[in-house]
């Protein structure tokens, strides 16, 4: 069987290349002691680090097509998973902010832990407890934010694999119309809370900046907002935009990965390989750009203050932005 390289391929060896010049910036970073392991950059290197495999299985499955699905079905799960981390990323960006940057070195969203003790406790409830973590920790917005997300993927990822199973060759059956109908439910459903996510993230960006030009920040400057908290700002439109296409997605069939309209031989159709890169996977992009650009805008905040047992604050050196 003959094997070709196709648009498809193309799109995805694109952002490969894309993610992979990312990528290195971020290992130069680290290298380098301008980006430190215990900062909000390792999430998002792990979304890099996601999306770097996501886009390989792109290439893989835009060559070899239906001769090996399994490579389609990791495009699928490490493509949610992408979008997962890039959400909690940007969440993690404001807290960081708020942390560097407020005069109470605390983030309102997360309140930080004051003893080691806390910290086990924690860890040991989100063990055990998982996504309901937030029953145990209602005083911590993030925590909430958190387990909803978790849910939400864990709908997307589930009603996915239900799909799955459905016989497209008899799609008028009544085990493939009850699978149709259950995924969609369950994806729609994971992925308004996604769509929920993000309208809250803008609601609280547009506070972070009110505040900020009202009380300044760490350059004692009042009635301007901080560079940073604009690029956060700039990369909410790309994140509303993937969100918007992902419950398009889940709820109209002529967009969806399951529906045999939106394939052919070699894999995606043209036209559905332009919507699902333009969307889904340059949206994401962008985003993971921009918040790289926060390095720029923040190298001279000052340093995390660390939180003791009796709430004072002291300096904190080896974590910086």
């Amino acid at each position: 069987m003959s094997y070709k390289f196709t648009g498809e391929a193309g799109a995805a060896l694109a952002f490969l290349i894309g993610y992979l010049a990312i990528f290195g910036w971020m290992c130069y970073g680290y290298l380098t002691h301008r980006l430190k392991w215990r900062s909000r950059y390792s999430l998002l290197f792990f979304h890099v680090i996601i999306r770097l495999a996501s886009q390989a299985c792109g290439v893989g499955f835009g060559v070899l097509g239906f001769a090996n699905t399994n490579l389609f079905l990791a495009f699928l799960i490490l493509g949610a998973e992408g979008y997962f981390s890039l959400v909690l990323c940007t969440f993690r960006f404001v807290i960081s902010w708020h942390q560097h940057n407020l005069p109470s070195g605390e983030s309102w969203l997360e309140p930080r832990d004051t003893a080691s003790t806390n910290k086990v406790r924690k860890f040991l409830v989100f063990l055990f407890l998982g996504p309901l973590a937030f029953l145990v920790y209602h005083d911590n917005p993030m925590v909430f934010f958190h387990s909803a997300l978790i849910l939400a993927n864990a709908a997307i990822v589930i009603g996915g694999s239900y799909l799955a199973g459905a016989d497209y060759n008899d799609p008028n059956s009544p085990d493939t119309k009850r699978r149709l109908q259950i995924s969609k439910i369950t994806r729609t459903t994971g992925q308004s809370v996604f769509l929920a996510g993000n309208a809250m993230l803008l609601v609280i960006i547009l506070v972070t900046m009110r505040n900020n030009r009202r009380d300044g920040d760490s350059r004692g400057k009042r009635g301007s907002v901080h560079p940073t908290l604009w690029l956060l700002f700039i990369a909410w439109f790309p994140l509303i935009v993937r969100g918007i296409f992902g419950i398009l997605q889940a709820s109209v069939f002529s967009l969806s990965y399951y529906n045999p309209d939106n394939y052919r031989s070699t894999g995606f159709t043209p036209r559905f390989t332009l919507i699902e890169y333009f969307l889904g996977v340059l949206t994401e992009w962008l985003a993971c750009v921009i918040l790289n650009l926060t390095y720029l805008t923040s190298r001279h905040d000052p340093k995390k203050r660390e939180v003791t047992g009796d709430n004072k604050m002291e300096g904190k050196e080896e974590v910086v932005n």
